[in-house]
């Protein structure tokens, strides 16, 4: 039997190694780009393919686990490489970091990667728990699974710029808390 967009998952949940091929070859880009975006400052291509292969592994490995249709499996196959590529953050953590140097000798960082080092991905969950729920929602969709804003509103009957808006504001919040002020 061919694997095809409708029985794909129920081909993967009976470990069928076609199945496993079929999920490689639609959900590469999502999956590459969701744990690139994690683990670029660590500057190694070989971290970032073995986290995509683990992946997919743990998909096929947990296939079993999953309910429903194939945009609850997209959903569900990029939570699995953000927490994958988090836990390797975790990993990578915990040993020593070599920045690149530029002309000057000093460390070519930029502000953005140096804030993502210095926030765990542990505390800005914690500090998400805070924000109201459609905008942990909308945060979640954004930064962990890596959706278009547009998407979003679609997802949740919004225009682009409310969600922006939210974005936005969600950001200024999590600042403040960081920051240990309250904005309320």
């Amino acid at each position: 039997m061919r694997v095809t967009d409708e029985n794909f998952i129920k081909h993967l949940k009976k470990k069928r190694e076609e199945a496993l091929q079929y999920v490689i070859d639609e959900y590469m880009g999502i999956i590459k780009a969701i744990i690139y975006n994690a683990l670029k400052s660590y500057n190694d291509p070989q971290i970032i393919e073995e986290c995509i292969s683990d992946t997919f592994l743990g998909a096929y490995e947990n296939a079993k686990q999953f309910r429903g249709d194939k945009e609850d499996f997209r959903r569900w196959i990029c939570t699995i490489a953000k927490f994958k590529a988090i836990s390797k953050q975790r990993r990578l953590s915990k040993m020593p970091y070599f920045y690149e140097l530029n002309e000057t000798g000093e460390a070519a960082i930029s502000a953005e990667e140096e804030y993502l080092i210095k926030t765990t991905t542990e505390e800005v969950l914690i500090m998400m728990t805070q924000l109201e729920q459609l905008d942990r929602d909308i945060f979640t969709m954004k930064y962990f699974l890596n959706m278009k804003n547009e998407e979003i509103a679609i997802h949740y009957g919004l225009t682009k710029a409310a969600i922006d808006n939210r974005l936005y504001r969600g950001k200024k919040r999590l600042q403040q808390i960081r920051l240990g002020g309250s904005m309320t």
